[in-house]
């Protein structure tokens, strides 16, 4: 399918956040396989995008899991695929109903 990818802010955001986390909790390393791990599902989501289930709470994004804690949201439109969030999988999932 091939569609670009935009990143919304939010996404941006919640990335820089767990990245800095990581390599601070965990080291450089940890942080470097996460945003390998990230990369290489992005690249399949941009040439797969339905590879990825929709969510049974918010038809119409999907969720990508990245590591057992994080997944990252992200919506198919006609002429792009928009990357909405990092979800940390441990949140409370009624906090999902509530993303924009």
């Amino acid at each position: 399918m091939n569609l670009p990818i935009v990143w919304a802010p939010t996404a941006e955001e919640d990335y820089a956040a767990i990245l800095d986390y990581i390599e601070t909790a965990f080291g450089t390393d940890a942080a470097l396989h996460f945003l390998d791990k990230t990369e290489e599902i992005v690249a399949h989501i941009g040439v797969f995008p339905e590879m990825y289930p929709t969510s049974m709470i918010r038809p119409g994004i999907r969720k990508a899991v990245i590591s057992p804690q994080t997944a990252l949201l992200y919506r198919i439109l006609e002429t792009q695929i928009q990357l909405l969030h990092f979800w940390d999988n441990r949140q409370d999932p009624e906090r999902f109903e509530s993303l924009p």
